[in-house]
């Protein structure tokens, strides 16, 4: 008897525990947001769509140049190719390894500012995002705000903060103001 009193101890205290924690959930409010849908819907997220893709296309010109160069010469190169020395050939390739080079230095450099804009761009308008859905939990009393897209497998539409976040956020501007 005395080898089974420490399991009956455990379980009733298991037990105890487990109703306590269903009393206490069933006061619960629970609330589900797209973090997604508000970045990419909100007058913020659209903003700085478009200045993500102004810059891409800056970009992407000055790349586009810079490959079509790259290409002349070596067009060029291969028709010469024949008539040219084996020193000034040399000199030529060389050049067009270097303009290559060149080329891919600044792609792999563009690709690094625009993730690094676009990291910037989303870390302030998720800032901003968050002070809303801190009002949101603060005005509805709510104890727990699940993301939708980290896991939440179904929800009552009701539970759905998202279009509350996004017109508060659309009436925030960046930077703090209203």
């Amino acid at each position: 008897m005395r080898k089974r009193l420490p399991w009956i101890v455990a379980v009733v205290f298991v037990a105890a525990a487990m109703a306590a924690g269903t009393a206490w959930a069933e006061g619960l409010k629970v609330a589900v947001i797209d973090v997604n849908k508000v970045l990419n819907e909100s007058e913020a997220g659209k903003a700085a769509k478009k200045k993500m893709e102004a810059r891409y296309e800056e970009l992407k010109k000055t790349i586009d140049v810079k490959n079509a160069e790259a290409r002349r010469m070596k067009e060029d190169l291969d028709k010469q190719k024949i008539l040219l020395g084996k020193e000034k050939l040399q000199e030529k390739e060389d050049e067009l390894n270097a303009r290559v080079a060149e080329l891919r230095k600044l792609t792999q450099e563009a690709e690094k500012e625009m993730q690094t804009r676009q990291d910037e761009l989303t870390r302030d308008i998720l800032k901003i995002i968050e002070g809303e859905v801190n009002k949101v939990v603060k005005e509805e009393k709510i104890n727990l705000v699940l993301e939708r897209t980290s896991g939440v497998i179904h929800f009552d539409p009701s539970m759905d903060i998202s279009a509350k976040v996004l017109d508060l956020v659309n009436k925030e501007k960046v930077g703090g103001k209203k």
